[in-house]
């Protein structure tokens, strides 16, 4: 799969779930996720990465060196496009470097 455009790095607001978005050669819409899975914690804990392919609904667990390959094919298309209206580019590159930190975590 080539990835074509990203979209976005962003926080959900389901207590705070890490993503980018992006679409492939196949004009589908994946996202690389984080999980959430506590919502009572200040310092929030995740599940195992997954890629879900936003347009059919299909959803792939990843370890987290998977995630990580992921985010190293992102990260350049992420550094040469514009900022995006609304959007800072300093909350997304917080982002990426929280989702990186995550994949070196041990489990």
């Amino acid at each position: 799969m080539k990835i074509v455009h990203i979209f976005r790095f962003e926080k959900l607001r389901d207590g705070g779930s890490l993503i980018v978005s992006f679409q492939s050669d196949d004009s589908c819409e994946y996202w690389v996720m984080f999980p959430v899975a506590n919502l009572e914690s200040n310092l929030p804990k995740f599940k195992n990465p997954v890629l879900v392919n936003r347009t059919t609904g299909i959803e792939v667990e990843l370890s987290r060196m998977g995630a990580k390959q992921w985010l190293n094919q992102l990260a350049p298309l992420f550094y040469a496009r514009d900022e995006l209206p609304h959007v800072s580019k300093y909350s997304e590159k917080r982002i990426l470097g929280d989702m990186l930190a995550l994949c070196d975590e041990s489990t």
